[in-house]
């Protein structure tokens, strides 16, 4: 019933942000499920709660193909389910439970026929389309680990321009330039349950002269992470005498992971190319200084102005100011804890379940309910209705993400 709350359903893409997403929104009350294909080697099939297989008639047994099977009959079978059982889709641009079938192009017309609403949300694989990335470092570094992308444009542009068309409502994050079509403009989107992640109780006084510094980082996709140019800086400081530890946290089980950067990490380096994303959030939430890149204008500069980037205590890192920065948060120990705190802070307001809940309520508001709601200045930072003026500016030292002339003089170096 449109005066209820709305059910809820994500997938069918394993992206453990649906996890979340959905997570959040079942703890504000609403029934919502994951549903998706499969469950990839990063994640558990825990994590979800529902499968293709679950609800599909066995493959017959002569059937070799499974994978044919569960992508193609399984998901006529999952999109009938889901139609029956939830009233808003959440999925990527890639599509819905019918991606895979001859009727992909009929899955919008489909939904709206059955009286249900699309929520799409970009992540990544789902929507570049290589020829129109507008940053070459960072086309170098997809093109580095997803070289196959690159020969599949033309289908990603045909499923971009469907739903770009047909969604009931778009919410993306950083990488829009080759988007077209917005309705809510947050930075980043992912959330995380906050209440696993403990933020630092006691901050080291280490300097690097008088103690070791911990740097913790995460090297999934080394070119875009910059990895390589960590590794460097890093070796380059110790021979100027620094005390460093450099944890890399690869292949790690996510308890471990929690614990170094509650217990060892004095500094987390997300990467150096553009943006952040859960690991960086993950930062935050533990209360360290995180190092990412953010000074690319042609991707930050609208989100400085129309969003909360202005609020993140990140500090801005290319690949060629690694060793300046890192050098600075080494040797102060006091600014560290600063960027740490205001971290947590910007954490809980802008990537807990409590964000999640209030900007999806406001999309269902408008799309299920039907109510007015002005969705694309939900973040405006000048707007006394924004979410942002709703709660607490994040305070911190950093004006747009880089140390000011002012401070920078009273700062060990």
């Amino acid at each position: 019933m449109m005066g209820e709350k709305p059910r809820l359903v994500w997938g069918p893409v394993a992206i453990i942000n649906n996890k979340y997403y959905s997570q959040a929104m079942a703890a504000a009350g609403y029934c919502s499920k994951t549903y998706m294909e499969q469950y990839y080697n990063i994640t558990k099939k825990a994590d979800f709660d529902m499968y293709f297989t679950d609800f599909a008639p066995k493959a017959p047994k002569f059937f070799a193909l499974d994978v044919f099977y569960n992508q193609y009959a399984a998901g006529y079978s999952a999109f009938c389910y889901c139609v029956k059982n939830f009233d808003v889709f959440h999925h990527p641009f890639s599509g819905g439970f019918l991606q895979y079938t001859r009727l992909k192009r009929r899955e919008a017309w489909l939904l709206k026929k059955a009286g249900c609403k699309v929520v799409t949300l970009g992540y990544g694989a789902d929507f570049f389309r290589y020829s129109k990335v507008i940053d070459a470092s960072w086309l170098h570094g997809l093109n580095a680990h997803y070289p196959a992308f690159a020969r599949n444009e033309d289908e990603i542009e045909r499923t971009v321009s469907y739903w770009r068309k047909h969604s009931d409502c778009i919410i993306n994050g950083l990488h829009i330039d080759q988007l077209g079509r917005w309705d809510v403009l947050p930075f980043r989107n992912e959330v995380i349950d906050l209440n696993a992640w403990r933020p630092r109780e006691n901050y080291s006084d280490s300097d690097g002269l008088n103690g070791p510094v911990t740097i913790v980082h995460a090297p999934n996709h080394r070119v875009i992470k910059g990895t390589e140019f960590l590794l460097k800086a890093v070796d380059e400081l110790k021979k100027e005498g620094l005390q460093l530890n450099l944890i890399l946290l690869e292949k790690r089980p996510n308890d471990e992971v929690k614990s170094i950067l509650h217990e060892q990490a004095d500094i987390f380096f997300d990467q150096s190319v553009l943006g952040y994303a859960l690991s960086a959030i993950e930062g935050f939430a533990s209360g360290l200084p995180v190092m990412t890149n953010l000074e690319i204008e042609e991707y930050t500069r609208v989100f400085r102005r129309y969003s909360f980037l202005n609020e993140c205590p990140a500090l801005s890192t290319s690949n060629e100011s690694i060793k300046s920065n890192l050098r600075i948060l080494v040797r102060n120990p006091g600014f560290r804890r600063q960027l740490g705190e205001a971290g947590r802070k910007y954490a809980e307001k802008y990537h807990s379940y409590a964000t999640a809940a209030n900007i999806f309520g406001k999309i269902y508001d408008k799309i299920w309910h039907g109510k007015d709601q002005d969705l694309i200045n939900i973040y405006h930072p000048l707007l006394s209705t924004s979410y942002n003026n709703s709660l607490p500016l994040i305070e911190h030292p950093l004006v747009e993400n880089k140390i000011p002339r002012e401070l920078m003089e009273t700062l060990n170096k």
